[in-house]
This record gives structure tokens, sequence and C-alpha cells, in this order.
């Protein structure tokens, strides 16, 4: 019994020795044949990237391969071309690196992008200068759009529009690029310019103000005159020389007015005549005169009436109207000759009538620029010397008068868009 009891469990020891080695045997079996399977996977992987000219993938699955199962199948016929291939595509990302660089360093960035966007689109998993080239495109980017901006600024710089020149200078400057040294130099331009352009407006202003008091003089207007020359001389005018020597010809001129008056008061006087009545007659041919449109001589004769009668209460308002229509003459001759087609007659006359600055300038501005846009038009738009007078009279009438209204059914269209543009130039 005990015999039979040994051999029996030596029998199922070897029972179980012989499942356990069909176990090991039927587990490492699928292993192997899975090792298999995947360096075929692999392999037809490779394969697909190879003909997908993905050739650095296709190279390290092959180098992989080649290493655990040498000689596998056609592993050598694809390993050189895929990993030479690969070795050349970082050789070519290098030379674009360094290409652009070189471009970038002698500002062609437009040239130097084509380079970058190049090496950066090149299929490689592990890119060595991918970080300095997206660097470097985004440095690009930046130096394109300053460039764009300064170049902007400088062509509106030369169109002399400086306040929006200055805003694009400042933002350039502000940056702190490339550019924010040259965007300093046009701001410095820019101020010396609006300097100069004050100091002109100034000098303008203070000769038009002389040019007024002068005319003052001259029309024998004296209160008027001296008031004018003293606030010339107040202001520290250039003028002020000028104006000193004016008062004292002023002085000169009413002593000699008040002398002639007592005399011309004394011959009358001595005539026997009444020098009311005889200033009341003189008043008459006055307003004779000025139904005629003799306005000097009314002017003239009213001047007399006055010294003859001071208290003659027609006398004045006469005056001053025979004064207001004696000095717009020139307004309406102008007019009369641009309606007329002369343009030359009508600048002529419409320029003597600005000289004076009469309370309707921005009327006489605007049909010299008229006639001026004429003759531009009528040359088929060659004479551009005539197109530059009509812009600045256009310009010159918005300074005196912002608020003028051009009147639009006595002008062509063309006039008007050219008078548009000048105006736009003007509020820029």
């Amino acid at each position: 019994m005990t015999t039979w009891c040994n051999e029996c469990c030596q029998r199922i020891e070897l029972l179980r020795r012989l499942l356990f080695g069909l176990v090991l045997a039927v587990s490492l079996y699928p292993s192997t044949a899975a090792a298999q399977q995947t360096v075929e996977e692999r392999y037809q992987k490779a394969i697909q990237s190879f003909n997908e000219a993905k050739m650095e993938d296709a190279c390290e699955v092959f180098q992989q391969i080649e290493k655990e199962s040498p000689g596998y199948k056609n592993v050598h016929t694809y390993l050189t071309p895929s990993c030479d291939s690969a070795k050349r595509t970082y050789q070519q990302e290098e030379r674009l690196y360094k290409q652009g660089v070189d471009l970038f360093d002698q500002q062609h960035f437009e040239e130097a992008k084509q380079k970058f966007t190049q090496g950066r689109n090149l299929v490689l998993r592990h890119a060595k200068y991918r970080t300095e080239i997206d660097d470097y495109l985004k440095q690009i980017d930046t130096r394109m759009r300053e460039e764009s901006l300064f170049q902007q600024a400088v062509q509106t710089f030369n169109e002399g529009r400086d306040n929006e020149a200055a805003a694009q200078f400042s933002q350039i400057e502000q940056a702190k690029g490339a550019r924010a040294h040259d965007a300093s130099s046009y701001l410095e331009r820019i101020k010396d310019r609006r300097e100069v352009a004050a100091s002109k407006k100034t000098l303008e202003s203070d000769q038009q103000a002389f040019d007024e008091a002068a005319k003052s003089f001259n029309d024998k207007r004296y209160p008027d005159a001296k008031a004018r020359f003293q606030s010339l001389i107040q202001k520290g005018s250039a003028h002020a020389a000028e104006a000193q020597s004016y008062l004292q010809r002023i002085d000169v001129a009413v002593r000699e007015e008040t002398a002639a008056r007592e005399k011309t008061k004394k011959s009358i006087v001595a005539s026997g005549k009444d020098p009311v009545q005889v200033a009341q007659q003189i008043v008459g041919e006055a307003r004779t005169a000025m139904g005629n449109g003799q306005y000097g001589a009314a002017v003239d004769k009213l001047r007399t009436a006055e010294m003859l009668d001071p208290a003659n209460h027609e006398a004045p308002p006469m005056l001053k109207t025979a004064q207001e229509m004696l000095d717009e003459q020139p307004l309406r001759l102008g007019l009369a000759a641009y309606f007329a087609g002369k343009y030359e007659e009508a600048e002529q006359q419409l320029g003597a009538y600005v000289g004076i600055h009469g309370t309707k300038v921005a009327l006489a501005y605007f049909f010299r620029g008229a006639a001026h846009a004429s003759r531009y038009f009528l040359s088929g738009e060659q004479d551009t010397r005539e197109k530059e007078l009509a812009m600045a009279d256009f310009s010159a009438l918005q300074k005196d008068s912002a608020q003028f209204k051009p009147p639009k059914q006595y002008v062509s269209p063309k006039i008007l868009s050219l008078y548009s543009q000048a105006v736009s130039r003007r509020q820029q």
C-alpha cells in the first residue's frame, strides 16, 4: 500500500510538471508571435513614412528594426536613403536658418522671412533651430509693421500733414524699435517746421495789421489809424518804428486838416456865405455822386462838409457808407470780371480787395481761387501752378473765416471739388 502511494505521488508530480511546461510553452508562444508581429508592423509603418517623405521617422524605425532584427527583410534598402535624406533635411534647416540671419542683419526682412518660413516648414521631429526661427519671425513681423508705419509717417510728413505725422512718429518712438531714432529726428523737424510756420503766421498777421493801419491813414481815417499804429507799437511789432513815424505824420495831418478847415470856414465867411448851408449843399452833391457810383468823390465831399459843419448829422453816416462802398469797389469789379470770364482782371481786382482785408475778404479769396481754378481747368489740368494758387486761396479763406459757406450755385462742381480738397487738407 505504501509502495503504491509513493508511485502515485510520483506520477502526480510528473503530471504537474508536464502541465506547468505546457502552460509555460503556451504562454511564451503568443509573446514570440506578438514580437514578430510588432516588428512587421513597425516595418510597414516605416515603409509608409518613407513613401510619405517622412524620412526622419522612417530612419529612426529602420534603425531600431536593424538593431533588434539584423537583416530583417529589405531594411537595408531603405535605411541609408531615409537616414541620408533626414540628414540633408537637418542640413537644409541649418542653411536656411543662417541665410535668414544674414538677410535679417542686412534688413532684407521680406527675403529673411521667406528663408525662416521655409526652415520652419521642414518636417523634422527634433528641429535644431525651431526656437530661434520662431523668435526671428516675431522680430521680423514687428520690424515690418514698424517700417510700414514709418514709411506712412514719412509720406504724411512730406504731404505737410504734421499733426498726423507727429502722432505716427510718436508711436514709433515710444515703441523703442529700430526706427525710434529716425522717428525722433522727424519729430524734431516737425517741431522746427511748426515754429517756422508760427513765426511766419505772426509776421503775416503783423504785416496785415500794419497794412490795414496804413490804409486807414491813406483814407484819412486818422483816429482809426492812430489806434492801429499804437497797438502795433505795444505788441512790439517788427513795424514798430514805422508805426511810430506814422503817428507823427498823423499828428501833422490832423493839425493841417484843422488849419484847412478853419481856413475854409474863414474863406466862406469872408465871401458872405453860411458854412452850414454850404456844408448842406456839399452833402447833396455827395449823395448824387454816390448814386452815380462815384464813391471816391463822395468821400472827399463829405469830409469837406464835416469840416465846414461838424454838427451836420447827415455827413457822418453817409461818409461811413461811401467809405465802405469805396473799399468794396475792387470786390465788385473783381466779381464782375470773374462772371464775364476775364479771369486775369478778376484776380487783380480781388487781390486788391484781399490786400485791404475788407469785411468780405473770404468771398474775395474764394472767387480769386475760383478764377485760378478756372484757368487750371481751361489748360486741360496742365497748368499746375494755377491749381496751387487756387488751393492756396481756398486754404487762406478757411484760415480767415472757417464758417464760410461757398456760393455753390455760382461755380462749377469741379471748382467745388477742388475747394473741398483744400478744406480737407487744412483740417488734417
